[in-house]
């Protein structure tokens, strides 16, 4: 295949204008998840409290995918993706001039509830116009853009927050109602949710989803809870910034090669690669105290954590059709979203009973256990091929 022909596969049926909309929830949600942590510390509440008000946000992600599945099959979801998003959008803007837990609770599933739409939407969509030799790859350039405008939101979000409290909101819900104009004006095919596939997807994609989870719960621990991590070491919101950004962009440098290399040498070996070196990245963490070393293992961990998302959604739809593809990226969604929603709350209480350097304790676990499962399918594929 030349290069040209691949690159017209990667950007062709309005997949760029997907990558487009990933930058920006992206940017929105690198802005919205660490400060609204941030703001309620600063407001004095609780980090078990904060971690289960973050876990609220993904729990009605999940619960919205949930929706979707049960109410809008056969239903073209566009409109329903731009009203959610413009809904998500006012409750950021909300945020900073409310307070008080049940409100702060009420307005993260709002939101949460408002993004599922896209993801589910969005996502099957990129996925069934995407050939299965570059689905992997594919997968690798929209968790890209989504990261590049994650670390955006992250550096940036802090900054804007120190020179005015409302404008980093604000900026937050700007690009949500940007990407919602998007959807409206530039998708111009249908998004359906077909009816069940025949089959049992979800015992066939078990590995997929096992990765799915341990992504949704390692990455919501990181942009909801890392910040309080750094704070009880006494960083300031800049440097938590930089932390953050760190971690971000070690998934902006790690994705499209380990994502490209999976497709060439096996998709579960590409996730091995991605989980060992996350692990070195944890480590490094949780044993060396000083801010550079913060950095640099941020980085580290970023590398291998942001490539378990797109290998694991590749590996899950490869071989099906295009049916099963869109049941595949739904039941992806929900296991990714009720990891995210795990996530912060589990891993506070693990932080608040165990001690700060526990936060990560859990996530840890979550990526040694997927390694049994990817050994014995490697094994199992060089098996089938002697």
């Amino acid at each position: 295949m030349s290069e040209n022909m691949k690159i017209d596969k990667i950007f062709n049926n309005n997949k760029w204008v997907i990558y487009l909309m990933a930058l920006l929830i992206g940017s929105a949600i690198g802005i919205i998840i660490p400060l609204t942590s941030t703001h309620m510390l600063k407001n004095n509440v609780s980090e078990l409290l904060i971690g289960i008000i973050a876990s609220i946000y993904f729990l009605a992600v999940a619960l919205g995918t949930v929706f979707i599945n049960k109410k809008m099959k056969n239903k073209d979801l566009r409109k329903l993706i731009a009203v959610g998003l413009i809904i998500s959008s006012v409750c950021t803007i909300l945020f900073p001039f409310i307070s008080g837990g049940i409100l702060w609770l009420i307005l993260m599933a709002v939101m949460g509830f408002g993004v599922s739409f896209h993801l589910v939407g969005t996502q099957t969509a990129l996925h069934s116009f995407a050939n299965d030799s570059i689905r992997g790859l594919v997968s690798g350039i929209y968790t890209l853009f989504f990261a590049f405008g994650f670390a955006l939101g992250t550096i940036g979000g802090p900054k804007l927050y120190e020179m005015n409290i409302y404008m980093s909101f604000a900026a937050g819900a700007l690009s949500l109602i940007i990407a919602a104009f998007i959807v409206i004006l530039k998708i111009k095919v249908k998004l359906f949710i077909y009816g069940e596939s025949k089959g049992d997807i979800i015992k066939r994609i078990s590995l997929s989803l096992q990765g799915a989870f341990s992504y949704g719960f390692i990455e919501n621990t990181i942009a909801s809870m890392y910040p309080i991590f750094l704070f009880k070491y006494n960083f300031t919101l800049s440097q938590m910034g930089y932390a953050l950004g760190m971690f971000v962009i070690g998934g902006i440098v790690g994705t499209i090669p380990i994502s490209y290399t999976s497709d060439r040498i096996g998709r579960e070996k590409g996730l091995i690669i991605g989980v060992i070196i996350s692990l070195i990245g944890f480590m490094g963490i949780i044993e060396f105290d000083g801010f550079t070393y913060k950095l640099f293992f941020s980085f580290i961990c970023g590398i291998g954590i942001g490539a378990i998302y797109p290998v694991s959604m590749a590996i899950g739809i490869q071989g099906l059709n295009k049916e099963e593809i869109i049941s595949a990226a739904s039941d992806f969604t929900f296991f990714y979203s009720f990891g995210c929603a795990a996530g912060p709350a589990v891993s506070s209480l693990a932080m608040d009973r165990l001690g700060n350097n526990y936060l990560f304790s859990l996530s840890v676990i979550l990526l040694i256990a997927l390694l049994p499962h990817l050994f014995l399918r490697v094994n199992r594929s060089q098996v089938q091929e002697t």
